[in-house]
């Protein structure tokens, strides 16, 4: 595992960001409030069900590369299982329409932006697992730019494209499916070689692949619906204009995690057996506090870019600069512990992340409810970033109970319980 891996992760990661915010802070100027606000709110539906029915294929397929060799049959077999469960989930979700648009979106997104959402969600599933075994067996920089930026830069001119010639959300989400069916097809000699052939029972690769995809995939979904949730929790609570305020405050602030991304990615491959290998631990810590300062710097320009969009933006409210700015710095410090949930899955360790997450998520959902509830953006971002922060510091200190190791240089995870709490007093007395 190289450091310069991380810089590839992260500059791909940053650029591709800032094409898709950039694109979207236009479509803001094309499509009005409503039809913004269905457009984000249908796609972050999408988003969250992604990992929900992918589980945990892509750990899991990461695991037995790296157990098994990539030309196993226990590599085929897991894809069998988490393909057999997308088409599955994918069904349920084309029939359960009406019963969502009335439960979870208020009856405010139209029938044909839910449908032209959702199409995307098999092809993200299929290029993200592509992407994975490149990542794994091919070239680690090229799968992670691919991933990071290449998607986008299709992406990016297709959305602004499609509102320019139809301003609806119906078209841009159209765009958006366009764009991941682009992308898979690129990538598709990744998965090529695992056709399911030979693979013996279907029922028994699903037998054998399910339970351990569930142990390993529930607290990634969860983990990666928590900010999606938050979208639809301010869709109930405060409106679907607001919806996509809190959106665009989502896709800034992840500016600031973009160097732990990029740091999981990198050591994925090596975090098996990672506790009984001295060498890999000392240059993990390194590249941690790497990834530490990047995160801080991030952290810096969204602070200073902030109210700059505030002031421009088309649908930013009042509290658009504040809310980015405490929502990054959960995201920020929690990555100061290491790619902890990604050890723990990868090394059979799930269940206690699985436990973990849901006893948090029930707790500051709760919290960010109230604050939604209130009217309150500003409250609801700094509980969805201290909820990263104190998930990742919980799982820091199980691994260092169990494995007798730290995932991150010990003094910056100190340095990070003081100076976290402080900046959120800060940033909430100056505002």
């Amino acid at each position: 595992m190289k450091s310069k891996s991380i810089y590839f992760g992260v500059f791909s990661n940053v650029l591709g960001n800032l094409l898709m915010l950039g694109a979207t802070l236009w479509l803001t100027r094309i499509l009005d409030p409503e039809q913004f606000g269905q457009f984000r709110v249908g796609s972050n539906f999408a988003v969250l069900m992604v990992p929900f029915l992918a589980l945990g294929g892509e750990r899991l397929v990461s695991r037995l590369i790296q157990q098994h060799g990539s030309d196993s049959i226990q590599v085929v077999r897991a894809l069998a299982a988490v393909f057999t469960v997308v088409i599955i989930g994918f069904f349920l979700l084309a029939i359960g329409y009406p019963l969502l648009s009335d439960v979870v979106f208020d009856d405010n997104i139209p029938a044909g932006v839910y449908y032209a959402s959702i199409i995307i969600i098999p092809l993200t599933i299929a290029y993200n697992l592509g992407n994975t075994i490149w990542r794994h067996v091919g070239n680690s920089a090229a799968a992670q730019i691919d991933l990071n930026f290449i998607q986008r830069l299709v992406r990016a001119p297709l959305l602004i494209g499609s509102g320019l010639l139809w301003p609806a959300a119906f078209s841009a989400s159209l765009a958006m499916t366009a764009a991941q069916a682009i992308s898979l097809y690129r990538i598709r000699e990744h998965l090529q070689p695992y056709a399911l052939r030979g693979i013996g029972s279907l029922a028994g690769a699903i037998r054998e692949n399910f339970a351990e995809i569930m142990i390993i995939g529930a607290p990634v979904a969860v983990m990666a619906a928590v900010d999606r949730l938050d979208v639809l929790l301010v869709n109930a609570g405060m409106g679907v204009e607001h919806a996509g305020s809190y959106d665009l405050i989502f896709m800034l602030s992840l500016t600031a995690m973009f160097p732990a991304v990029a740091l999981s990615k990198t050591v994925e491959p090596v975090l098996y057996g990672l506790a009984g290998n001295p060498d890999k631990k000392i240059k993990l810590q390194h590249m941690q506090c790497q990834a530490f300062m990047l995160s801080c710097m991030s952290l810096i320009g969204i602070a200073i870019v902030g109210p700059v969009l505030e002031k421009f933006l088309g649908n930013a409210g009042p509290d658009f600069a504040k809310a980015a700015l405490l929502l990054s710095m959960g995201l920020a410090f929690s990555s100061v512990h290491g790619p902890v949930i990604e050890y723990l899955q990868i090394n059979g360790k799930g269940n206690i992340t699985l436990i973990l997450v849901v006893l948090l998520l029930f707790l500051f959902f709760f919290l960010k409810y109230i604050a939604a509830s209130t009217g309150s953006l500003s409250g609801v971002a700094a509980l969805a970033g201290f909820f990263y922060f104190s998930l990742r510091l919980l799982l820091a200190v199980y691994i260092r109970l169990t494995d007798n190791f730290f995932m991150a240089n010990p003094y910056l995870s100190a340095f990070s319980m003081v100076a976290y709490p402080l900046l959120i007093l800060f940033v909430f007395h100056v505002g």
